[in-house]
């Protein structure tokens, strides 16, 4: 049927989805694992399928997300790319207007929709990297030059980070920072223009942590110490490792845990990779990683053999997303970085989480289909690479 439409799925593409697939497969299970005992027994619940119902909604909705970017051309988001940007924008403005956009916990990061939470920074991280991907691609000579390459790229990329530090969300904001710097210098931005903006922005950020977020030096002080202080500020992360620790090579087994028994806070988002670790034990943690170093493995193939320099640009951008984000979170949850509200993709709770990043995996699929059916002329899109990154073959405004 595929043939009759005209419609083919690249090998690199079925790869990706199957292992994104796989990744919310296990997360789905682990949600239940870890919040069926809580909410089962919460009054404000009453129901252990609470938080599994409420992901699956948003994992139909990623999964429908995917499609439909999969099977938009994605030169389309090129062509669009202000728009997007702007939409995305006006959303992080929206957490601001009350009544409409919630504070937890200190933070205005989420708009209520209905019975839902929604997090626009989560948009933000697909918005800015079309935006900034269609703007090197357009004229890749002017990346090289300051004031019409590296001045508006990095004054939206600025734009974009400030809105989401002031919700405050620091982490967020570095993490989509580190990647957009990441993409540009692929995109031929000069290390003499970049180096005193990195250093200069730096500082900023760091002073503002400093005088406006005091959680954010707490949490340092917790990463370097956190047994002074186990039954407070050091009890979260010295409970992932108990639970990382006690799974042992196989586990005590799927749904027999300890940790999410509120011992372990937040064990259903940022910190469900310990509830895993605890139940399927060192293989299984081992497992996980081993899927996303292969997704970025092949998310990475699509960048080489993709037919222009928009498509290679955005497809390094989502890979490095996803790759990243798991990176870091294992690494907060096993205390080689401070504290830091950083998810599991695809596997942790959150549902802009997963819809966006099935969004951007959609993304991936669509350019790696584009390059299967492309022109080639050594028939070997990994050959063609040294014609994807020079001015000749970059993309039509």
């Amino acid at each position: 049927m595929s043939r009759n439409l005209g419609y083919r799925m690249s090998r690199n593409a079925v790869i990706v989805i199957a292992l994104s697939l796989m990744l919310v497969a296990v997360g789905v299970v682990m949600l239940y694992s870890a919040t069926a005992v809580m909410a089962e027994k919460s009054p404000k619940y009453n129901d252990s399928t609470w938080f599994l119902k409420r992901q699956l909604v948003w994992v139909l909705l990623g999964i429908a997300a995917m499609i439909v970017t999969a099977r938009v051309p994605y030169t389309f988001w090129e062509r669009w790319r202000a728009p997007v940007l702007i939409g995305s924008l006006l959303l992080l403005a929206l957490v601001f207007v009350p009544h409409v956009g919630v504070s937890l916990n200190a933070a205005r990061r989420w708009i209520r929709v209905g019975g839902f939470f929604f997090q626009p920074s989560e948009a933000a991280k697909i918005a800015i990297a079309v935006f900034l991907a269609g703007f090197a691609a357009k004229d890749p000579e002017r990346m090289k030059k300051f004031l019409k390459g590296f001045v508006p790229a990095f004054a939206t990329l600025g734009l974009c980070c400030a809105m989401i530090i002031v919700e405050p969300d620091i982490g967020t904001s570095v993490f989509i920072a580190v990647v957009m710097t990441c993409m540009l210098v692929v995109a031929g931005v000069r290390a003499a223009h970049l180096l005193p903006c990195i250093v200069v922005a730096g500082c900023l950020a760091s002073y503002y942590a400093v005088t406006h977020t005091e959680h954010v030096m707490a949490r340092i002080q917790t990463y370097r110490h956190p047994e002074a202080d186990p039954l407070g500020k050091g009890h979260q992360i010295l409970q992932s490792l108990i639970a990382l620790g006690s799974g042992g090579w196989a586990g005590e087994g799927l749904g027999r845990g300890i940790a999410k028994l509120y011992f372990l806070p937040e064990a259903h988002s940022d910190f469900i990779l310990p509830v895993i670790g605890e139940e399927l034990g060192f293989a299984g943690t081992v497992s996980m990683v081993l899927m996303y170093m292969t997704l970025g493995f092949f998310g990475y193939r699509i960048m080489l053999r993709a037919k222009d320099r928009f498509g290679f640009l955005l497809a390094f951008s989502l890979t490095t997303y996803i790759i990243l984000q798991a990176a870091m979170n294992v690494a907060v949850v096993t205390a080689a970085i401070p504290t830091k509200g950083i998810p599991l993709p695809f596997v942790s709770a959150g549902g802009s989480s997963v819809l966006f990043t099935l969004a951007g995996v959609g993304m991936l699929v669509s350019i790696a289909n584009a390059s299967e059916r492309g022109t080639c002329p050594e028939g070997d899109g990994a050959s063609c690479l040294p014609a994807v990154v020079p001015a000749a073959t970059s993309s039509p405004a």
